[in-house]
């Protein structure tokens, strides 16, 4: 069909539309690179097939040319053959538009070099654009969160509310297997005060029916628990709220511990900890409420679970005599019974009952010497107000059931301190003599410690711990202080503590008078190697340490309650080793091994294995 329409024109007119087009290809040859460049199959295969058709018709046979893989080219020569232009302008044609196309290729920005080769095992990074970077970014943010809505994820809306991130929650298990072992040769006469104390007024003089201690059969094995959880909250910036529960078999203020059997029943859940932090600047902090021991003290003293209530002021001042040096002061005042506000309760004529409280105070010094040797020592006064017993005015039962000291009968006691009786009863109609027990000396505490730290290798070193404590508040000449004349001699002098006969009846008499053993002194030595906290895997400690409490050093209720099994007038040491078998998880024990100072023969091994987590 395209034969037969160009045969129709004129040579002419040919001619002219010939020469049209071909510039027009020309144009295209020099402006559209990108297609002067795609020579095809396909645009050869065109050329080829109309040649066929042109001999076939009888047009003159064009001489055969090699292919080209120009597609410019293959159409001019298609012309050509076709007889649409001459030969002669197809050549000219086909020189201006080669020469147009060099121009335009020497005129073009070169390509850029090619990278240069990589060597084996590097591997080359494209620098991708920053605006790339931000659309991938969003891409992949929103498929992420498209899956999280289609798989049920915590959506922005479903989010915590921004609260709970101020909330940090922590606790501790503990189970224990504890052993009691008893020397055969114990006394078998001693009684058991703390038990005494908490039945409230005794008539001693039917000591048949007193409580007595189990001091010669074992007890193996018993197996107690430890369990206590809170929170910290940060309320605002320099201010935290702190609580805590925990398990106890009773209120008393130093055993946590819950002692398994007893027919499968619940157990109880105490108030731990109930406080508030607040901390004006970075020297300063504040406490109030209940809290943990705010002094540097060790557990002759205070029993390392024992809390305390009232108020703590502390300040530290970092590099204060040097660098590495630190030195804080630490204060406090904490209420121990404010008693009855009805005291006494069935009397038309009230009383004030004395408010018992425990002031301490401490400063400490802290730092570096050479090559990681660091040390610590401490100064601490701790004086309990109202906690000594005094004889009461003469007291008749027939007219009122309190006598005028009865508040100053402690709340909690232990084994150890002197004790007397401070009820002066005059008649009673019942003919019975319901005594309370009261504390013979006062207790105001110096208590001086003292530590070094040795490093031995990585994160494993030593510590040598030495502890000295005074009861300033002790003085032997009160022993029998209160006595007006001898009648008084079975109220005011001490029901235990001396020897003398069963009934320990003579000692503040001129005749046949007995020996007072008590003493008001107590020291500490302690030598620990290991890591300084065992809470990850591979973590360890061992520990070895002696301790000396005479019976009036310090307040029984309030020492360690694992030595000796509790209370003072005991000597002895303590073997101790812990090791992390996973983060937050700890096997351990200890050995504790103790005899009295003075008095009734008292030996009391206890053999301790726990298994402890911490969270």
């Amino acid at each position: 069909m395209l034969v037969c329409n160009l045969d129709s024109q004129t040579k002419p007119m040919r001619a002219m539309r010939a020469v049209g087009l071909a510039a027009a290809l020309a144009g295209l040859l020099v402006s559209g690179s990108a297609l002067a460049q795609a020579a095809t199959a396909p645009a050869i295969a065109s050329a080829a097939a109309p040649a066929e058709a042109a001999q076939a018709a009888g047009a003159p046979a064009a001489q055969a040319a090699a292919p080209s893989p120009d597609a410019m080219t293959n159409l001019i020569r298609l012309l050509v053959a076709q007889g649409t232009i001459t030969k002669e302008n197809g050549e000219a044609l086909l020189a201006q538009a080669q020469s147009e196309a060099d121009r335009a290729r020497a005129s073009a920005t070169p390509p850029p070099p090619p990278p240069p080769p990589v060597a084996d095992g590097a591997v080359r990074v494209t620098r991708v654009p920053e605006a790339v970077r931000a659309q991938i970014r969003d891409e992949i943010r929103g498929e992420i969160m498209a899956q999280a809505s289609s798989e049920g994820w915590v959506t922005k809306n479903q989010a915590a509310p921004e609260w709970t991130k101020r909330i940090t929650l922590f606790g501790d298990i503990r189970v224990r297997s504890q052993s009691e072992l008893y020397s055969k040769t114990n006394s078998d006469t001693i009684l058991d005060f703390a038990r005494i104390s908490a039945l409230g007024p005794v008539d001693y003089g039917t000591t048949a029916f007193l409580p007595l201690l189990n001091t010669r059969v074992d007890r193996s094995n018993r197996l107690k628990i430890r369990a206590r959880f809170g929170a910290t909250a940060e309320i605002t910036k320099g201010v935290t709220a702190q609580f805590s529960l925990g398990t106890g078999d009773d209120n008393s203020p130093i055993s946590p511990n819950a002692s398994l059997g007893g027919g499968l029943a619940k157990r109880d859940i105490w108030l731990d900890l109930a406080n508030f932090k607040i901390s004006p600047t970075k020297w300063a902090t504040l406490n109030f409420g209940r809290f943990e021991n705010p002094f540097n003290s060790s557990e002759i003293l205070y029993d390392a679970d024992l809390r305390f209530d009232g108020v703590a002021a502390k300040l530290n001042f970092d590099r204060l005599l040097g660098e590495g040096s630190a030195l804080s002061i630490t204060g406090g005042a904490f209420p121990l019974d404010f008693g009855s506000p009805n005291f006494p309760n069935n009397s038309i004529t009230k009383q004030a009952y004395p408010s018992k409280w425990l002031l301490a105070g401490e400063i400490k010094l802290s730092g570096e010497v050479a090559d990681g040797i660091a040390i610590d020592a401490s100064a601490g006064y701790h004086r309990f107000s109202k906690v000594q017993g005094r004889l009461s005015d003469p007291c008749n039962l027939d007219t009122t059931d309190t006598c005028s000291t009865d508040g100053l009968s402690p709340l909690f006691l232990r084994k150890g301190n002197t004790l007397f009786a401070i009820r002066n009863l005059t008649s009673n109609a019942a003919g019975i003599s319901p005594q309370l027990l009261g504390l013979k000396f006062g207790y105001e505490i110096l208590d001086l410690n003292f530590g070094v730290k040795v490093p031995i290798s990585g994160s494993v070193g030593a510590r040598l711990d030495g502890s000295y404590m005074r009861n300033l508040g002790f003085h032997r000449s009160d022993i029998c202080a209160g006595q007006i004349d001898t009648s008084l001699s079975p109220i005011v002098q001490p029901i235990n503590n001396v020897s003398a006969d069963s009934t320990h009846t003579s000692v503040c008499t001129k005749t046949n008078a007995a020996t007072f053993h008590g003493g008001g002194t107590a020291w500490q030595a302690a030598l620990h190697i290991g890591t300084d906290k065992v809470d990850t895997r591979g973590s360890w400690k061992a520990g070895i340490e002696y301790r000396y409490v005479q019976t009036d050093a310090v307040l029984d209720s309030l020492t360690d309650s694992e030595f000796h099994f509790g209370g003072t007038n005991a000597k002895g040491y303590v073997l101790s080793g812990e090791y992390g078998i996973a983060d937050g998880l700890t096997i351990g024990g200890h050995w504790y091994s103790a005899n009295e100072v003075s008095g009734d023969p008292l030996a009391i091994d206890v053999l301790q294995i726990d298994l402890k987590a911490k969270f």
